[in-house]
């Protein structure tokens, strides 16, 4: 096709929109009610994912210092655990203040009393480590122990690998519940577009009848499948977000008293829109070019009926 064919048949596409806008207006429901689906569920295991990596940083590991170890030894220790991989964070703990908060968890008579008693701190220095990654946490430990001046070392796998069972059920189960969203949108937006196309199997068979080909019918349908995915993506961004902002002033007080706090839509809106448009153009596009292809080869037979 030359350029001004293109142009002339984006114009038609643009054109039959407005011209088939109740069609067009129950393809754009149809795929923006399925979108906001999507990204209703993306964003809820977003959040469930967010609140996992922040208890997954609290999966701290300590590491215990020999009693007897002197200022170049720790400066050492923390050398040679920083170059540990998967350690995501190392805090230094004196002993002194270690004290100072068990002594802050207790009662003020206990407090008195120990403090009374000796002035020796009966702990030891210690080095606050964060793991990055929990499926690795084994290997990190073991190498933690190998490390020269250490003690005794306090973690707990068993919440390490329970957060690791429930991270990857999460991840499974929004795979899953994400793709069977996706299917029943193309289910139902591909009998939406069947319904459009076939409101319009007249205009295809005069054009074919003229001896149109068929790269030429499907263009406008091409354009139009775009622009119902485009505006379908837009519109449903927008309703994602304001129901998203809503149920976070809804239940900004539970989450607050919860010590919990969502995660900003605004770091997933640019990415969230790529996709819907994406997901928008393949549904618009895709089921426009494969109900076309029963009327494309019925040349003039439409108008034979009529």
């Amino acid at each position: 096709m030359t350029g001004s064919s293109i142009k002339y048949l984006t114009k038609e596409g643009f054109r039959n929109v407005w011209t088939n806008r109740m069609m067009s207006l129950a393809s754009i429901c149809v795929l923006m009610s399925c979108l906001v689906l999507i990204g209703t569920a993306s964003m809820i295991f977003l959040n469930i994912d967010s609140l996992l990596a922040r208890i997954e940083e609290e999966n701290v590991v300590m590491v215990y210092a020999v009693d007897d170890a002197t200022d170049e030894q720790l400066a050492e220790m923390e050398s040679e655990i920083k170059k540990i991989g998967n350690i995501q964070k190392v805090e230094f703990v004196s002993k002194e203040v270690a004290w100072e908060e068990q002594l802050g968890t207790m009662g003020k008579a206990e407090a008195e009393f120990f403090k009374d008693v000796s002035n020796d701190i009966p702990l030891p220095d210690a080095y606050k480590v964060t793991v990055e990654n929990l499926d690795m946490f084994d290997q990190t430990v073991d190498e933690l122990n190998k490390v020269d001046h250490v003690d005794i070392i306090r973690e707990n796998k068993d919440l390490a690998q329970k957060l690791v069972s429930i991270r990857q059920g999460i991840t499974v189960i929004a795979i899953v519940i994400v793709a069977v969203l996706f299917l029943i949108s193309l289910f139902i937006i591909s009998n939406t577009i069947r319904l459009t196309v076939y409101s319009r199997r007249l205009e295809i068979s005069i054009m074919k009848s003229v001896g149109a080909t068929n790269n030429f019918v499907r263009f406008p349908f091409v354009i139009e499948g775009m622009i119902l995915g485009i505006v379908s993506g837009v519109v449903a961004l927008g309703l994602v977000w304001g129901l998203y902002e809503l149920a976070i002033n809804q239940f900004g007080d539970l989450l607050s008293s919860l010590n919990l706090k969502a995660i900003a839509f605004t770091d997933y809106a640019l990415p969230m829109l790529g996709i819907f448009v994406l997901i928008g153009i393949v549904c618009g596009v895709g089921g426009s070019l494969v109900t076309m292809r029963k009327y494309l080869n019925k040349e003039g037979s439409e108008i034979s009926n009529v």
